[in-house]
């Protein structure tokens, strides 16, 4: 075996691994024996990040405030040796405390597990860090009639991103123009026109479509202005479909988010 791969430098001395310095967002905190913890940052550049916070739950600890649920933070984890990293340190960027209502906690935890789904450990994924930080901008500010549709957003540019989004606009099989309404088979996530939906045809109504349309083809800054022609938990159910084929998860908090918006 060589000196590289024995993580030694040229001169035989042990090779010394850098620490990482990031800018993430907790979505996850979980207890460790009695005074720490381990917490998970999302990031732009190294993917899911997971550390101890070693003396996180003492009176005096640094984490203190710092490393709270869906916290921006910049944060400095140890090198990795194969093992859990050390989070050695904590900087508090953002605090969203409007986040602390329950419907747009709500709101911003589903967001936190789709994310937290799609994110790989140590590698970038931008697309993923992006949508969050945005979303929950979104989620923040955003009035209260208006989370619904937000949320319903944020879910498409998340299929996108996952490669998952079916064609709104034409039959999954034969292309043709979808402009009045669709269907959906048992188990095909795609669209489809009535020549090709099976029996029992499940109809995807005309606002429907058009709202998804909307909200897709609108920038995340301009999804709390629109008007929806149904309300969004009307076309939440198309979307779990979707979620299902995906990911094969059901993602626990959304339903709960929808009987409320």
């Amino acid at each position: 075996m060589n000196e590289a791969a024995q993580g030694r430098t040229p001169t035989g001395r042990p090779e010394r691994r850098a620490a990482t310095t990031v800018h993430g967002v907790v979505i996850r905190r979980s207890d460790f024996r009695e005074s720490s913890r381990i917490v998970a940052c999302l990031t732009r550049d190294h993917g899911r990040m997971v550390g101890l916070a070693k003396g996180a739950h003492r009176a005096d600890s640094v984490f203190l405030g710092k490393i709270d649920f869906l916290n921006e933070v910049r944060a400095t984890f140890s090198a990795d040796r194969g093992g859990l990293r050390l989070l050695l340190r904590a900087e508090a960027m953002r605090e969203r405390r409007a986040l602390r209502e329950p419907l747009r906690f709500l709101a911003a935890s589903h967001l936190a597990q789709l994310c937290d789904f799609a994110m790989p450990d140590a590698r970038p994924a931008p697309d993923v860090f992006d949508l969050l930080v945005g979303g929950l901008a979104l989620i923040e500010r955003c009035p209260p009639n208006a989370i619904g549709q937000v949320v319903l957003g944020l879910e498409l540019r998340h299929l996108e991103v996952l490669g998952a989004l079916p064609d709104l606009e034409r039959c999954t099989t034969c292309d043709t123009p979808l402009p009045d309404g669709a269907f959906r088979n048992e188990h095909e996530p795609g669209l489809v026109c009535r020549a090709h939906a099976t029996l029992p045809r499940l109809a995807v109504g005309s606002e429907v479509l058009e709202l998804l349309r909307t909200l897709r083809r609108t920038p995340g800054r301009q999804l709390p202005a629109i008007a929806p022609p149904v309300p969004p938990r009307v076309a939440a159910p198309l979307l779990a479909s979707w979620f299902a084929a995906a990911t094969e998860q059901r993602f626990r908090l959304r339903a709960l988010l929808f009987e409320h918006c």
